[in-house]
């Protein structure tokens, strides 16, 4: 089978993949050694954790790509336990890394509540609070004006 077959067999199990939210993640059957490795965007993977069995590192899913969560106290500014990891995320391409120290965080003046990092990323409901598995008691509440620039929205799946 030549090089692109492979690659557009690859894209289609990982099309499918889009298409089911829970499923696995790394559906997509990875290519024989030595052709290039196809990542996808899982928009239906959006606010689901991923560590690789064997690997440190935990991945969060935003705008269906995987950021690098970058220490263990952002990990834990934003949720309560390390309950809810799933192993199957390494067909999910990566995105850039969360700034260290991200938060969330209650506007005062508005009520409206934001994922906190390089911009404010509004979470614009409960549900899609809750698909992230984000901890109400992590919220802080802060002025407006001790907050960056704001971002696009937090999407759900």
């Amino acid at each position: 089978m030549r090089t692109s077959s492979r690659s557009l067999l690859a894209f289609l199990a990982a099309v499918s993949l889009i298409g089911a939210p829970y499923a696995s993640a790394s559906a997509a059957a990875p290519p024989p050694a030595g052709d290039p490795v196809v990542q996808v965007v899982c928009n239906a993977c959006n606010g689901l954790r991923y560590q690789n069995p064997g690997e440190a590192a935990v991945y969060l899913v935003i705008d269906g790509v995987r950021h690098h969560v970058p220490d263990e106290a952002t990990y834990f500014n934003l949720w309560a336990s390390w309950d809810g990891r799933r192993p199957d995320g390494a067909a999910i391409d990566i995105g850039a890394p969360l700034l260290s120290g991200s938060y969330l965080a209650r506007e005062r003046e508005t009520g409206m509540v934001y994922l906190v990092g390089r911009t404010k990323r509004w979470i614009p409901n409960e549900a899609v609070f809750n698909q992230y598995a984000f901890d109400w008691a992590r919220v802080r509440d802060v002025s407006r004006s001790s907050l960056p620039e704001r971002g696009p929205n937090i999407p759900g799946r």
